[in-house]
């Protein structure tokens, strides 16, 4: 029978008392020498841990102890031996009843001891142990010898002491950190959402835990984003280093902004995303203020002059490339300074905010209205016919006057206030913005002197005698004379500024005014039929200049050229660009067609086949100011096209705008999924530069990068390229 009770607490104290072979050589488990059983005893007497065998009988008579147990408690394997109550004395005194409780049930039960405890060595110092041993039985099944080990785990301890309290450390910090910590796993659930997490969300702390986060925060635009960032973080191990999107709360949406990494494994395997956010609802909020004020008249909250300097010169490029005319009405109030030295000045600015609201109900969502100071309201009106645009302008100017027609009611009093109005056209009276704003100037002073609610179109003859040669014939001159020039301004790769094609831009150069600016007078050309004869100089100026090129330096850049809507649709153009191209051993492969989106898709039916010649010249096809048209992508994919050149308006407000730079991204997108390149026009900063390295645009012009000059200006990079 297996000893019980007593028996077994003294077997198992025995069995840590075993002497050393050399110190009870009547009781050694016989060691051979030479042989395997030298082998055997050296080997345990190397291992960092003490071992020991035991007979199994009532006594448990230890027939070995390793020397190891020296290096672990302090006291020699005879000590043991000699002292058999040394062993519990040295158990550590609040682990004592725990070991001899499982001494005596792994006795009693016949399974192996296996226990974690302290123990206190000689020198006074905690040591914590791990011991486990196994039966030995005979042929029988009888057991015969028990022997274990007993191992010091100390520094493990130590190790998993201090990793708590590092991951202690660390959730304190979450805890008290200002900004929303967020871990998701590779479905999107949340593995950790800290307390300022909990509080942005929205959510009482523990609720969003195993939860799908972005589903359950974020909805919208904003949701089906985050979820392709998501999923493309798992796929691809890249994820955008900030986003800004807007969490769903009860009490109304919160604007956040985050910052992301992708967490991985040991074996560099995407796990899951760890994400940092800040809420900037109020700095947004206040930014956008910012923003809106320094654009906007504090008084009728109209666009300010500034912004609408950026209206007209943007409608004027787009005038330009399209054929088609501007117009811009002036108004003045008549007697508006009676109002303000009878009434007061509130009265004044009243009337001025009830004058801004019937004028809003009256110009077209296309129109912009600004205030210009004082009494003074513009109206631009874009994209007219250049048949009817005095006509519908006309028309424009009087339903202004119009608007004013009902009596105002100020301090208590009706008030009748009546208006003049000037008008001028690009390109019948203007060539640019200061002489279109100059006309419209001038033609309601006119009216003025007229009488009150009047309309006048600008008249050159009363206006401003200068201006009485017909800019048609000055232009018709400026092309035979051959007063135009190109200037090339550099297309490069934003991410290593390398010179990668050239556009060519012209200019006239007018010995009365100087250089004179493209929308001055391609419009004009359009309208007068002399876009064609126009372009064939253009193309002759790019190919000369192509030639030159190779022949000096052996260049051979590649060359945009812009292209007008009537050039495009004449039969004979395709021909004409080959025919040049060959005469000259230009590769058509170098030179890029440039058209406007609108000029594309303003009759897809009659575009396409015009293009597909062209395009089989060899010649590319650049869609340009991609994005400020309407077109639909069915269109555009129907198209021989080979690159998208993004428009600058998309780019203006990048990186401040979150929502352009969405749409930017966008696009960059969209262009390489239709196998096009991109090509972002109007960089002017070297955050909007970088920003579009981020989104792998491989093209990009604009004044950072290089501003349209002579050839000459270009030569240094041009050699560059070729190096």
């Amino acid at each position: 029978m297996l000893p019980t009770g007593a028996a077994a607490a003294t077997r198992r104290l025995r069995m840590h008392q075993i002497p050393p072979p050399s110190a009870a050589p009547d009781r050694a488990l016989p060691f051979p020498e030479p042989g395997p059983g030298a082998l055997w005893r050296g080997l345990v007497e190397q291992i960092p841990a003490v071992t020991y065998v035991a007979e199994f009988d009532a006594g448990a008579t230890l027939k070995y102890v390793s020397p190891q147990i020296e290096e672990l408690l302090g006291y020699t394997p005879d000590a043991f031996l000699r002292d058999p109550a040394l062993w519990y004395a040295c158990v550590h005194p609040d682990d004592l009843d725990r070991v001899r409780r499982e001494e005596l049930r792994t006795f009693e039960s016949r399974t192996p001891f296996d226990c974690e405890f302290r123990m206190v060595h000689r020198d006074g110092h905690e040591v914590i142990v791990w011991e486990r041993d196994a039966i030995i039985t005979d042929a029988d099944g009888a057991p015969t010898h028990t022997q274990g080990v007993l191992m010091d785990v100390t520094p493990m301890h130590l190790i998993r002491d201090e990793l708590d309290a590092e991951r202690e450390s660390a959730r304190r910090y979450l805890e008290v950190a200002g900004a929303a910590i967020v871990v998701l796993d590779r479905a999107g659930r949340v593995e950790l959402l800290n307390r300022s997490g909990y509080k942005l969300a929205g959510h009482p702390e523990g609720t969003l835990q195993g939860r799908d986060f972005l589903g359950t925060v974020l909805d919208g635009d904003d949701l089906a984003e985050a979820r392709t960032v998501f999923a493309a973080a798992m796929d691809t191990g890249h994820m955008p280093p900030s986003t800004e999107w807007r969490l769903v709360r009860t009490d109304g949406a919160r604007t956040v902004a985050w910052t992301h990494r992708v967490m991985r494994d040991e074996h560099g395997e995407v796990i899951g995303t760890v994400s940092s956010g800040t809420d900037v609802t109020e700095r947004r909020a206040a930014a956008a203020q910012i923003a809106h004020l320094a654009n906007h008249d504090p008084v009728t909250d109209l666009p300010n002059r500034r912004l609408f300097g950026e209206h007209l010169e943007l409608a004027l490029a787009r005038a330009a490339r399209a054929g088609h005319a501007v117009g811009l009405l002036y108004l003045d109030l008549d007697d508006f300074k009676l109002v303000n030295d009878s009434l007061g000045h509130s009265a004044g600015d009243r009337l001025l905010v009830e004058v801004a609201q019937r004028l809003r109900a009256r110009v077209r969502d296309a129109d912009v209205l600004a205030r210009h100071g004082g009494d003074e309201f513009l109206v631009l009106l874009g994209d007219l016919d250049p048949a009817t645009a005095a006509e519908d302008a006309k028309a424009a100017g009087r339903g202004v006057l119009d608007a004013l027609a009902v009596p105002f009611v100020l301090a208590g009093m009706e008030v009748h206030v009546t208006g003049s109005v000037g008008i001028s056209l690009l390109p019948a009276d203007a060539f640019d913005a200061e002489s279109l704003l100059r006309h419209a100037d001038a033609a309601m002073y006119q009216a003025k002197r007229e009488g009150h609610d009047q309309v006048r179109l600008f008249d050159a003859d009363r206006g401003e005698p200068r201006q009485r040669l017909s800019l048609t014939s000055r232009l018709r001159h400026a092309i035979a004379e051959e007063q135009l020039v190109l200037h090339w301004q550099p297309i490069v790769d934003p991410a290593t500024r390398r010179l990668e094609a050239l556009e060519a831009l012209v200019r006239w150069q007018d010995p009365v005014r100087g250089l004179v600016m493209p929308d001055a007078f391609v419009a004009l050309a359009e309208q007068a039929g002399i876009i064609d004869r126009l372009g064939e100089l253009v193309l002759d100026l790019v190919v000369r200049q192509r030639v030159r090129w190779r022949q000096d330096d052996g260049f051979e850049p590649t060359v945009h050229v812009n292209l007008s809507p009537r050039e495009l649709r004449n039969p004979r153009f395709a021909d004409r660009v080959a025919t040049r191209l060959a005469d000259h051993h230009i590769d058509p492969a170098t030179v890029v067609m440039e058209i406007t989106e609108s000029t594309a898709m303003q009759d897809p039916g009659q575009v396409r086949p015009l293009l597909r010649d062209l395009h089989d010249t060899g010649v590319r096809i650049a869609i340009d100011d991609f994005g400020a048209g309407h077109s639909s992508l069915s269109r555009l994919v129907g198209l021989p096209v080979d690159m998208l050149k993004i428009d600058r308006s998309f780019l203006a407000r990048v990186p401040a705008d979150p929502a352009s730079a969405a749409v930017l991204s966008a696009v960059v997108a969209l262009a390489g999924a239709l196998n096009l390149q991109a090509v972002a026009e109007g960089v002017e900063t070297e955050s909007q530069r970088e920003q579009l390295v981020g989104l792998g645009c491989p093209l990009a012009q604009g004044f950072l990068l290089g501003r349209p000059g002579p050839a000459h200006t270009v030569r240094g990079q041009l050699q560059r390229a070729a190096a």
